[in-house]
């Protein structure tokens, strides 16, 4: 197949050109002054050297097709994630010297220029298709998201020196960066019946005997503990009795839009990704709302709702839209669809306010816990600097309101708070 048009710049002179223009000025000037012919020639030249430059990089012919492939194809945030790209030039001579990268958007750091392997010729008269040369290259995961990785751009340069062309190929290929999924530990909770009189121990994430009693497995069983002695008998999948899934619907929100963009956010979704998939794993459904890809109103359940919940927030930001009443409605749904009234796990910001959308909700719930984040009001701070806000006030309101609160900060480890909020939870 033919290659695409790439996108092209403007040449370019670069410090070197415009060093043999100056020269060649400098030493017109001077035949004049000493009316000396041979410098005349020394000024045609440097000035024909840039020019003939100029022209090299700006007729220059390159075609070449550009295919990604990334692996593995989504990452989380942190991890290894190496591109591959196969390259294959259609023109007629071979690519020249050239530095290429590989244009990545905000907020990834696109890898630094590196000398672009030369690909041979092209001949229609002896291969169907050109030879196909692999290229990889570590990416950079340091931030969650749907990230835009390309076009190639090459960097073309003239056998002087002395001028330059960037020259893009190929569109552009989208990798998914998921965030943090933290392993929580196995503890008890404490969740109150529907009509809030008696407290039962409920294993959110209890462990315990387990019953030895294998059934056939169904959708939304965790997978955590598959019964393998009686799966390798059966012939299929067994999980044990106890670990059928559960009939409560636990809601998770997200109070987005309160944070700021910034290191207290990525940790907030990230908190609200790891409770979702242990909650799940552990066989209750999930209703997801406040992130700005859902309301609350379909159930996520084990082992492929894991998988959608936390690519659904590698796409949410600190922008997504949400009303509180969606909060109220996320957790009547649940209520509807649950022998005892759900638990609750939110996570907000300490910014002003962030108590009004969230307060009503533990009244609804039989375990309502809030992980209240700790950030700085940048926007309410002298430009360069950052005031840290107190969690007090957010934190205060809340508990009386009947949250079980949970003050953090972004550099706190998730695990660590868990098991805390477990061993409190569990002495109560």
């Amino acid at each position: 197949m033919p290659a695409p048009r790439p996108t092209r710049s403007l040449p370019r002179l670069t410090v070197r050109g415009w060093g043999f223009v100056a020269a060649g000025v400098v030493v017109l000037v001077l035949t004049q002054l000493f009316r000396r012919q041979e410098l005349a020639y020394l000024a045609c030249f440097l000035l024909a050297v840039p020019l003939l430059s100029l022209a090299w990089v700006a007729l220059r012919r390159i075609a070449i097709t550009v295919r990604r492939r990334f692996s593995p194809e989504s990452g989380t945030v942190g991890q290894a994630v190496t591109v591959s790209m196969f390259l294959q030039n259609w023109g007629s001579l071979r690519t020249p010297a050239a530095a290429w990268r590989e244009r990545t958007a905000p907020p990834l750091e696109a890898a630094p220029p590196a000398l672009f392997p030369p690909l041979e010729r092209y001949s229609s008269s002896t291969l169907d298709e050109p030879p196909t040369q692999r290229l990889d290259y570590p990416l950079d995961t340091g931030r969650r998201g749907e990230h835009p990785i390309g076009p190639l751009e090459l960097t073309l340069t003239d056998p002087f020196g002395c001028a330059t062309r960037r020259l893009g190929f190929g569109g552009t290929d989208t990798v998914l960066i998921t965030p943090t999924v933290y392993e929580l530990a196995r503890v008890d909770l404490r969740l109150s019946t529907g009509d809030g009189a008696e407290q039962v121990s409920r294993r959110l994430v209890g462990a315990g005997e387990q019953d030895v009693i294998a059934r056939k497995y169904l959708p939304g069983d965790s997978m955590r503990r598959v019964h393998w002695p009686a799966t390798a008998k059966h012939g299929e999948l067994m999980v044990r009795q106890d670990d059928q899934r559960n009939d409560q619907d636990a809601v998770i929100l997200l109070d987005a839009h309160s944070f700021l963009p910034g290191d207290g956010f990525e940790w907030a979704v990230s908190t609200m990704a790891s409770i979702a998939v242990h909650l799940m794993n552990e066989g209750f459904g999930v209703r997801l709302v406040g992130h700005g890809t859902g309301d609350g109103a379909e159930v996520l359940v084990a082992p492929f709702g894991a998988a959608r919940a936390v690519r659904e927030l590698a796409r949410t930001g600190p922008d997504a839209v949400h009303d509180p009443s969606d909060f109220r409605a996320a957790v009547d749904e649940a209520a509807l669809t649950s022998p005892d009234a759900p638990p609750v796990f939110a996570v907000v910001s300490n910014a002003p306010g962030a108590a009004d959308r969230i307060r009503g909700l533990a009244a609804m719930s039989s375990h309502a816990v809030v992980f209240v984040v700790g950030e700085t009001d940048a926007r309410a701070s002298a430009p360069g600097t950052a005031a840290p806000v107190s969690a007090a006030p957010v934190s205060a309101e809340l508990r009386s309101s009947g949250w079980t609160v949970v003050d953090c900060s972004p550099d706190e480890s998730l695990p660590a708070l868990w098991r805390s909020l477990g061993e409190a939870r569990g002495l109560a």
